[in-house]
């Protein structure tokens, strides 16, 4: 135990750990402001105003063709288009009550009228009479089980694509940012942490009076109390600077999920707390894994530098590989890395962009479990090997 307290007080004293939070941190921070603001743009009211001046647009123009048609009433153009400007001058009453509602706080009201549009849009497009594709068709009903939520349970709105708000905002960092830029931090902090008993590819780590198995134990349990030390605490801070500017937004708040299926997606709504208890389960379970890889390559290479290298090419760049070449995202279901984005997994957002049905929440806990357990019996059998000889 008191090499383990000798690797967490390296862990701690380490000056570079506190100055990467600190610069992980400061760009957090800026994101929070840009969406602060920006955010303004994005609230119900002003997408009501925004859609209001397109319809306007829309009958303007409209008006315009129906001047130079005087002489053709009766012809089906001219027909279609005062059905066409009917339908624009009702949707601009509808706007004006979705505005008018919501800046009263009347909640239960302008979600009514925007899950009724949106079950205007979802007949229209599911008649056929929309070019739009299965996208389009996937959005407007990602919309309409959206406020058909909320219509049953009027919360205040929250934005979602500029979110201000302490749990919404989180959810924003660990699905665009956090994934990416955490893990390149995580990956050298713990290749100087794991690799710093390694003196000409010498372990002095063997030289201690210490088990082979302890040594291993204590090495892990540094590097995981490092990661998720770190992701924890960076999480937490953003946490109380966004709930102390613009407050914690509401748990029961709803995050669209979707489930890719031959059939077609499957669309639901779940609570935001309910969908945050899986996002952290599926989190912790990565960074466990980076620990282990990164122990285990340490282990084979003896030395940072292309420690570091293998676990970079890895972890995000296999990722990224897996964006792009298309036989992979066939296998991307049992690869640890393609679960660095925890968000997108449990939201289904990465199962439906790779077409791939088995790319789930509970694929990634059986793959993360397996790989960890994996990789720890192979450290075990290096050390094994290496003690022996």
């Amino acid at each position: 135990m008191s090499y383990l307290a000798f690797q967490l007080k390296k862990v701690f004293k380490n000056k570079l750990t506190p100055v990467c939070l600190a610069i992980l941190l400061l760009l957090m921070g800026i994101v929070l402001f840009m969406n602060i603001r920006t955010n303004p743009q994005f609230s119900l009211q002003a997408g009501a105003k925004s859609e209001i001046a397109y319809r306007q647009k829309e009958i303007n123009q409209q008006q315009r063709l129906l001047k130079h048609d005087k002489q053709k009433s009766k012809t089906e153009v001219y027909h279609d288009t005062k059905a066409a400007i009917k339908q624009n001058q009702d949707a601009v009453k509808q706007d004006k009550q979705v505005q008018k509602a919501a800046n009263k706080g009347n909640w239960h009201k302008a979600y009514t009228i925007m899950w009724q549009q949106k079950k205007q849009e979802q007949t229209i497009t599911s008649n056929g009479q929309d070019s739009t594709g299965l996208n389009s068709r996937t959005n407007v009903e990602k919309k309409l089980q959206f406020f058909n939520y909320l219509r049953h349970e009027p919360l205040p709105y929250e934005s979602q694509d500029m979110p201000v708000t302490g749990w919404q905002f989180l959810l924003q960092l660990n699905q665009q940012y956090l994934p990416y830029v955490f893990t390149l931090v995580a990956l050298f902090l713990l290749t100087l942490l794991l690799t710093d008993s390694y003196h000409q590819k010498l372990d002095t780590g063997q030289l201690l009076p210490l088990e082979k198995n302890n040594l291993m134990i204590s090495n892990t349990i540094a590097g995981i109390v490092l990661t998720l030390g770190s992701f924890l605490g960076i999480n937490l801070v953003l946490f109380i600077v966004a709930s102390l500017i613009s407050g914690t937004g509401s748990l029961s708040f709803p995050y669209i999920v979707v489930q890719y299926t031959v059939s077609g997606p499957l669309i639901k709504c779940v609570t935001t707390g309910s969908f945050i208890i899986k996002v952290i389960v599926l989190q912790v379970l990565t960074l466990i894994f980076d620990v282990v890889l990164v122990q285990f390559l340490a282990r084979i290479f003896r030395d940072k530098l292309p420690a570091l290298l293998f676990a970079i090419l890895l972890v995000p760049g296999l990722n990224i590989a897996t964006m792009i070449v298309e036989p992979l995202r066939k296998i991307s279901a049992w690869l640890p890395m393609s679960y660095l984005n925890a968000v997108d997994i449990v939201s289904g957002n990465l199962g439906m962009n790779y077409q791939n049905v088995q790319l789930n929440y509970t694929t990634g806990l059986l793959t993360l479990c397996c790989s960890i357990l994996i990789i720890t019996i192979m450290i075990l059998l290096s050390s094994h090997i290496k003690y022996k000889e």
